[in-house]
Parts: structure tokens; sequence; C-alpha cells
């Protein structure tokens, strides 16, 4: 604390006290992992109610309530394909009652879409939750069990043969473009609005492949409406639906066309508080209903240190370079 001397003019004076002031605010604004949390912290999912990202977070944040002491909150802020509700974190102040919790498509694909969101400059990474391979689904009455049986089946119905996904530059789109790409398959594509509305169609026979998360298709697999030919890579949870793998049906290339999911802080958070959040989620993450709402939805717990979660960051991103290099997708500018 800054002492006064009773001679010290007027204007020193209150120059002092200003500077002290400042000081007193100072811990207000950034925060202290000494005494972080002390009030409510909102978990910002940027997508609507019901989608993995919102059941995920739902139950980081029970687990988290109870370990840290205060109410953890999820906020869905949906819009401009999980963009509305990053940015707005982007621009929190960085002091640990604002989160995010977003996929890898809306991290690396942002950049080369024109949107103005760079989760190394403008967010601050905290931690991944999990990861998912893509599945490679069709309904389940399709005459087709394997890649080689699909490839043949659509290249003899071109016309009527077509693969769905929901944003341009979205893991499901990126996956899609590969498997036309790497196989030269003939598709028909359909941009959804949603995941469900895709569901729906391949569930009814008017879509006829979905490339997905099994986080996203577990249901209506389990139902009998949809079965899985392939997967991505052999990183899925134990009690998926079991089906080999691309590069085992003889597909190679579609290895790095995975979901994750990770929690972010906005630009600037105290190195203490990421550290502790950081600590509290590798903790969450062997929390029994935690990691039964992660398997459950094909998702396998993935436990790291903030300079882990932006190592995948850039992998990811590079991932995304060879996507746009292999396919010659044109990336929308301007966002």
């Amino acid at each position: 604390m800054m002492k006064f001397d009773h001679k010290m003019s007027r204007r020193v004076f209150l120059a002092a006290t200003a500077l002290a002031s400042a000081a007193t605010l100072l811990p207000v604004s950034l925060g202290h992992a000494a005494d972080w949390p002390s009030r409510p912290v909102t978990m910002v999912v940027p997508f609507g109610p019901g989608a993995s990202n919102d059941i995920f977070t739902r139950q980081l944040s029970e687990v988290l309530s109870r370990d840290l002491g205060q109410p953890f909150v999820v906020e869905n802020k949906p819009g401009a394909g999980g963009f509305t509700g990053s940015l707005a974190v982007s621009q929190a102040t960085p002091d640990g009652y604002r989160f995010l919790e977003l996929p890898n498509s809306v991290v690396a694909f942002g950049p080369i879409m024109g949107v103005q969101l760079d989760p190394l400059t403008d967010l601050t990474p905290i931690a991944i939750l999990a990861t998912s391979p893509g599945a490679m689904v069709v309904p389940a009455d399709l005459p087709v069990n394997s890649v080689k049986e699909f490839i043949e089946y659509a290249n003899n119905r071109s016309e009527d043969t077509f693969v769905g996904y929901v944003g341009v530059g979205a893991t499901q789109h990126q996956m899609a473009e590969k498997f036309k790409t790497l196989t030269g398959v003939k598709l028909k594509s359909i941009n959804y609005q949603s995941a469900a509305e895709g569901q729906t169609d391949l569930v009814a026979g008017r879509l006829q492949v979905l490339f997905s998360t099994i986080a996203g298709v577990l249901g209506q697999i389990q139902a009998g409406k949809l079965k899985v030919l392939a997967y991505t890579n052999d990183s899925y949870a134990p009690g998926s639906p079991p089906a080999p793998t691309m590069a085992e049906q003889g597909v190679e290339g579609m290895e790095g066309s995975q979901v994750w999911w990770g929690v972010f802080g906005p630009k600037g958070m105290p190195q203490d508080i990421t550290d502790q959040m950081n600590a509290a989620i590798n903790k969450a993450l062997d929390d029994p209903a935690m990691v039964t709402v992660l398997t459950n939805a094909g998702a396998v717990p993935v436990k790291g240190s903030p300079a882990d979660f932006v190592k995948a960051i850039k992998d990811e991103a590079e991932i995304v370079q060879e996507f746009v290099k292999l396919t010659g997708f044109q990336p929308k500018q301007g966002g």
C-alpha cells in the first residue's frame, strides 16, 4: 500500500490516489486464481440446444459447478455457423467468467473463410475435451455394406445419389469433398441449415450418405435406421458401432478427418486462471457421469495442457490447408 507524506502537494496526492484506485480495480477486471471463481461463470455454446456441443458443455458445467463451488451456466448463442457466439467471447473481458466451447470446424476454418477470428490470437486456448472420428453413414436399407459397394452404387446412379453436410467448410463438408476427390465418386451435394435436417433426409432415404461424427447419429444407428460403412480413423469410443476404417477399405488420406471439442477463453486470459481452468477440466474428464456422456455419444475424452491444445489447433490448420489444396475448394472471402 502506498504511504503519503503530509507535505505532499495536492496535485501529487490526487495523482497518487488515482493510481492507487486503478491498482485496486485491476484484480477485479482481470481476475486472480487465488479467489477465482467468486461468482457465476458463463459457458457459451455458439450453437442451439441439443447438439453434441451443447450436451457436452452442460455436463461439463455441472461437474465444474460442483468442483469449483460456483455455478457454471450454459448460454446458447447461435448464428453464422458458430462465429456469432465465438466473436462475442473473443471480445469479452478476460477475467475468467466467460468461456467458449467450440468444435474444430469453427476453430480451423474461420481464418481461410475470411472470418476475423484466429483462435490463437483472438482467443485463449484452455483445454481439449474430446475427439471423435468421422463416420460414413448411410440409410440402413441402402443395398451396400462397404465403401467399395457404395462407390459402385453411386457411380451407377450419379444423378440420384446425394451427400449432405451442414455449413460450407465445416467438418462434414470437408470429409465429403475429400472422399469425392480421393475416390472419384460422383455425388450431388446438399448444404443443410441444421444437422437434424440432414439426418431426417438420410433416414427417409432422400439423402444417400452423410459424413458425421458418431455423436450426431448414434441414436438413429441404435434404432436400426442408419448404418456405418467406415470410420476415418480407428480412434472411436468403446461401444461405438463397429466398422473398418477408410484406409482398411482402400481409401487413403481420410485419417485426419475427425472432430474435436475444446474450451477457450477471451483473448488475454491471465495464465493462472487459464491453468486452473485447464486443471479443472482435466479433472472433470475423470468424472464418471462426464465420461458416460462423452462415450455414449461416441466421443473419447482427451486430457492435455494449454500447450497441447495450441499444438492441436496448429495441426488442424494444416489439415484444412491440405484439404483446400487437395480439393481445390475456394473459400468464401469477406465472411
